[in-house]
């Protein structure tokens, strides 16, 4: 087999594969906007704390993809990022009407 038609195979299949996953991910958007405000609180709690749980893991992947090599530092960022953006958003309404302004005339919605 030529070498063009071996990256030619090659871009067909990869092409198949995101059109797929593609495919995949619109499923899962449409089941995911039918939640109601408490699955999604339970959903990015859950991540939250995943993430929390893989702190190490996580810290030991990102010193593998950019070759930085300070590991306590990487631990610290997971942990502080986590936990700041969660305690940020966790009282926010992203469900439903946001923002009712009878007098703005406009409502919000997520």
């Amino acid at each position: 087999m030529s070498e063009k038609n071996t990256s030619t195979n090659q871009m067909s299949e990869a092409t198949a594969m995101v059109d797929a996953l593609a495919t995949k991910a619109d499923v899962a958007l449409e089941k995911f906007m039918s939640y109601d405000q408490e699955k999604i609180d339970n959903i990015v709690r859950a991540m939250s704390l995943a993430r929390l749980t893989n702190q190490m893991k996580l810290a030991r992947m990102a010193l593998e993809e950019t070759g930085r090599r300070i590991f306590e530092d990487k631990v610290t960022k997971n942990i502080f990022s986590t936990e700041y953006i969660y305690n940020n958003i966790k009282y926010v309404k992203t469900v439903g009407i946001i923002q009712d302004n009878n007098h703005g005339s406009f409502i919000e919605i997520a």
